[in-house]
């Protein structure tokens, strides 16, 4: 779901978005911390999906690494899947997820539906 949100957010709303997977986030993410950009920070965000699904010892890891970025001055929020089912809780982050990146692009002013980098750079390829 976070690739999906991330390739919304970049089509949609011309913004950049990443994304890292827990646990692997806990190792590389977590330790750039040590050196923050106060700028940089400022207009960040990190968005922790969490669902009812998740292993109990990867949602310890999501919530102690948000807790550390938040010691840090990062700025965090938790999206929570709802539902009975992982089919549900994927449903739920899907659909958030594209509401999200349409809405960041009405922020942004952008027009999801243009593609003018694309266009010009396959452009440039030929």
């Amino acid at each position: 779901m976070a690739y999906r949100w991330k390739t919304q957010i970049n089509q949609l709303a011309k913004a950049g978005a990443n994304i890292e997977i827990i646990p692997e986030a806990t190792h590389n993410t977590l330790i750039a911390t040590i050196n923050p950009n106060p700028t940089l920070n400022a207009h960040t965000m990190t968005l922790f999906m969490r669902a009812p699904s998740d292993h109990p010892r990867n949602k310890l890891r999501s919530d102690l690494m948000r807790q550390a970025f938040m010691l840090e001055a990062l700025n965090t929020d938790v999206i929570d899947a709802r539902g009975e089912s992982i089919i549900a809780h994927l449903w739920t982050l899907i659909i958030f997820g594209d509401y999200m990146a349409y809405y960041l692009a009405m922020a942004y002013g952008a027009d999801p539906s243009e593609e003018d980098a694309f266009v010009n750079f396959k452009r440039s390829l030929s």
